[in-house]
């Protein structure tokens, strides 16, 4: 079936990442299909959010390759924030050393070339030695106008333009550098600007072979020293920058192994010189030597480097595996590692991207006690939220989202993924409630929606807008809360609620109305008729319009206005241009309501026409399906059970509808109309029916369908007094649905069907009857009417098998006390529970009668009377009269 679609589906995460009761009312088989039915949406779209805080994340750890795929995956999925994306990942890509790439993503920027933009335009220039475009990106910026993630890459561009220069001011390049750290937001983010600066240093001039003899002489003769130490460096930069990574690696090697550890400068820093130069793999010297240093380190701020480094070099397995044991390792060392913080981060990242849950929960949770303080308490909190949500742990999820924005604020940077956050709150809110069917949970939605509408935050662009509000909307329907109407009126007047939006809004509250009975029939109607009566906005589709049209033509139909709904039916029935299968939808389901309509009118022959003209020009359609159902209940309210029969089987018997989902409500409600007549061989027909129900192709996707009619089978069983054949179709469905709500009726019907196949001479069916009695009046998640009869039917077994004053204690205690003396209010609607309540009032009189006690009879009867209980009050009278006194008027 056609639908509109309410939201854009959203990109899954998983992509993103790259990671691994009883019988059915006889009218609902005649309900014609909607030609609207759009899915309520899952939400406004929580994984981009999910997402970028990743992508985030994975830059903090310095791994911006990483960073870099997950900003393009965010790209390519019709991103709310495009130019926000760009300027990411051209930041990814220039952490990554891939300045060519960023430039050409720049150019992608759709919005002005304001200071964010000039300044990456900077960094990818200086990146390539194109100092003059540079110079002129520098010149362009205004340091006022740069956002506060900024403000690191802003010092450390200028300290970089200042170590290229001619005259090497290194003085003020040092200046600059050390600003950029002092603006980085936490200390791997320092160290990695530290590293940076430190790696251009080492690259900055280009050696000749001529050079290296010198720069080992130099070496030679300060041995042992700490100059000694930097010509070391030097000579081993000189040889790895002319091709001879070997000779440099080896030489490196031969140092540290006179290094002492006394020299901890020199320890730290030529073990981070020979891991930026040596083989990284799993056995490489340089790999090798960045877990010495990571382990033994001096230097804090050198041993979060090579953190990054063996972290940026471990993607795939084996590496991923030896650096996962290293970093367990030093957790567990005692006493705490210097940089524990970091490596509890690093550990809990890597175990979310491998889907381990647990340990990356764990890692996060001991970040958070044993570090109440640190910088990365933000970023552990979206690791919480994005294992919450991976997990479908989606209240966790709303939870953790709302603390890490706190906690944004709480550090100075909010507005940093801020309300991309505030959408997932509201997001995991709303799919939390798709998951459980519990209304507090869209509550939740209903208010994050809310709060991200009221901040209109520039973060969110202006064409989202009207989205959201859509699903404020549809999360205040789903919450039950009456205010849907109001609150849909309020957001009518912001111009940011487009035409669209507000019109699939106004379409799900009037779905939603229309379950809500004769009063929610009119507000509908009337919201539809206001809605249509003035011109359709510019830009409004139009078959969203003639959607809204057919809406009006069956709230007409439901509020009994049928003249205007032939009327109005009628007029759809020439449908204006629309896609093929649209066309066919609309006009076809546009017959069937003015067929039924014509049927309430008396109006026989005119609907039977309509109805035949639909399926002449809609032949396999599900109007045309339901068309047959149409007229079979038409002919069934007139007791003309053949012509609805022959009806019925024009449907179930024609191959064109073999796979309609109406066929099941067919063979359902012809099983229902033999059961009607009564005899035994209609009763054995109901059955055949049934069975073939269960065996259509439609009968196993319609598992309540199903489980109504194995349930009347059982009945019809029963009607047959074929009990053992009554008794394996409800065992079938206590087995088969045990999860099943409405399952307590089977329970009750199996204990109805042992309890008829007692005898004094076998107990077992008696047993298994008061079994299964008990256990239903005992089951607080069972609706009270079948706790009440349960009840009732216990006390008779009881009384049967002579144990009577058992059977007065169960009555009284369990069915007459706690649903006479301690309910309050009336009983609702269509209850069954009063006429179970006077049987027993009855019954327990009766019995107390035979054993003797008339005064307690007698206040039975009286209770029964008092009650005006719907069964059984001329017995009670009578009673009454023949125990003396009479009854009390």
């Amino acid at each position: 079936m056609t639908s509109l679609r309410l939201l854009v589906p959203s990109l899954a995460l998983a992509a993103a990442l790259g990671a691994r009761a009883g019988e059915p009312r006889a009218a609902a088989g005649i309900v014609p299909p909607v030609p609207l039915v759009a899915a309520a949406g899952s939400g406004a779209g929580a994984e981009p959010g999910l997402t970028l805080a990743a992508a985030r994340r994975a830059q903090d750890l310095g791994l911006p390759s990483v960073a870099a795929d997950l900003y393009r995956r965010l790209r390519t999925a019709d991103p709310a924030d495009p130019d926000g994306l760009t300027l990411a990942l051209a930041t990814a890509l220039i952490d990554a050393g891939r300045a060519e790439e960023a430039l050409t993503v720049l150019e992608e920027y759709r919005g002005a070339r304001g200071s964010a933009w000039q300044l990456r335009a900077g960094l990818a220039a200086s990146q390539l030695r194109r100092l003059d475009a540079a110079r002129a990106a520098v010149a362009a910026v205004r340091e006022a106008d740069l956002p506060a993630s900024d403000r690191a890459w802003w010092w450390f561009l200028q300290g970089e333009l200042a170590d290229l220069a001619r005259a090497g001011e290194f003085a003020r390049a040092n200046e600059f550098y050390r600003r950029a750290e002092e603006a980085a937001p936490n200390e791997l983010a320092r160290a990695r600007f530290q590293l940076a600066a430190e790696t251009l240093r080492l690259r900055l001039n280009a050696p000749r072979e001529a050079d290296l003899r010198p720069m080992r002489e130099n070496y030679e003769r300060q041995q042992g020293s700490a100059l000694g130490y930097g010509f070391a460096q030097t000579y081993a930069v000189a040889l790895d920058a002319l091709g001879q990574k070997g000779q440099a690696v080896t030489f490196l090697q031969g140092v540290l192994v006179g290094l002492p550890r006394a020299e901890r400068v020199w320890w730290d820093k030529l073990r981070l010189v020979l891991g930026l130069i040596g083989d990284k793999s799993r056995t490489g010297a340089g790999r090798n030597a960045l877990g010495q240093l990571l382990e033994s380190g001096h230097d804090p701020l050198r041993q979060r480097q090579a953190l990054q480094i063996l972290a940026a070099e471990s993607g795939a397995e084996p590496e991923r595996a030896q650096f996962r044991a290293l970093l367990s390792r030093l957790l567990e060392a005692r006493p705490d590692h210097p940089i524990k913080e970091s490596l509890l981060y690093f550990r809990a990242q890597l175990a979310l991207l491998e889907r381990e849950f647990a340990t990356a929960e764990e890692d996060a949770n001991a970040l958070l006690r044993q570090f109440p303080l640190s910088p990365l308490r933000v970023h552990a909190l979206g690791v919480l939220t994005q294992s919450a949500w991976e997990q479908r742990r989606y209240r966790l999820a709303a939870d953790f989202a709302q603390r890490t924005r706190t906690e944004l604020r709480a550090q100075g940077a909010a507005g940093a993924g801020e309300a991309a956050l505030a959408l997932l709150e509201a997001e995991a809110w709303f799919r939390a409630g798709l998951a459980s069917g519990d209304r507090a949970d869209y509550r939740g939605a209903a208010a994050a929606y809310a709060a991200v509408v009221r901040a209109r935050t520039a973060e969110i662009p202006a064409e989202r807008w009207g989205g959201l509000m859509l699903q404020r909307i549809l999360a205040e329907i789903r919450a039950g809360s009456g205010e849907a109407g109001r609150v849909l009126d309020e957001l009518a007047a912001d111009p940011a609620f487009d035409a669209e939006n507000r019109w699939r809004a106004e379409w799900s509250l009037a779905r939603a109305l229309l379950t809500e009975g004769a009063a929610g029939v009119r507000e509908a109607y009337g919201r539809v008729n206001r809605l249509l009566a003035v011109a359709p906005p510019a830009g409004l589709p139009g078959e969203l319009r003639v959607r809204m049209a057919w809406l009006q033509a069956r709230l007409a139909y439901d509020s009994g206005e049928l003249e205007r709904a032939v009327e109005l039916s009628g007029a759809l029935l020439v449908a204006p241009e629309l896609p093929a299968a649209l066309r066919t939808e609309l006009t076809s389901t546009a017959a069937l309501l003015r067929g039924r309509a014509e049927f309430a009118l008396g109006r026989e022959p005119a609907a039977l026409e309509t109805l035949r003209r639909l399926r002449a020009e809609h032949p396999g359609s599900e109007a045309a399906a339901s068309s047959f159902l149409t007229e079979a209940e038409h002919f069934a309210d007139q007791d003309k059970i053949d012509e609805a029969r022959n009806r019925l089987i024009s449907l179930t018997d024609n191959p064109a509808y073999r796979t309609s989902d109406y066929v099941p409500f067919a063979l359902f409600r012809l099983a229902t109309l033999a059961e009607r007549l009564g005899r035994p061989e209609n009763l054995q027909e109901a059955n055949k029916r049934i069975e073939e129900l269960v065996a259509s192709p439609a009968g196993a996707t319609q598992p309540d369908l199903v489980f109504a009619a194995r349930l009347r089978q059982g009945n019809i069983f029963r009607k047959l007094n074929d009990f053992p054949a009554a008794q394996r179709a409800y065992e079938d469905l206590v087995n088969r649905y045990p999860r099943r709500p409405d399952v307590v009726l089977a329970q009750l019907a199996l204990a109805d069907t042992h309890s008829a196949q007692s005898s004094s001479g076998d107990p077992t069916h008696a047993d298994a009857a008061q079994l299964l009695f008990e256990q239903l009046r005992d089951r607080v998640d069972a609706p009270r009417d079948v706790r009440v009869e349960a009840g009732h039917k216990l006390g008779l077994l009881l009384a049967r098998r002579g144990r009577v004053e058992e059977a007065i204690a169960v009555w009284w205690r369990d069915v007459v006390q706690p649903n006479l003396r301690e309910e309050a209010g009336p009983f609702e609607p269509g209850a069954t529970r009063p006429y179970w309540l006077a049987r027993t009032l009855r019954e327990l009189g009766e019995a107390l009668e035979r054993l003797g006690r008339t005064d307690e009879a007698r206040r039975a009867y009286e209770l029964l009377l008092d009650q005006r209980l719907p069964a059984g009050e001329s017995i009670a009278r009578a009673r009454l009269e023949q125990l003396g006194g009479g009854a009390r008027r």
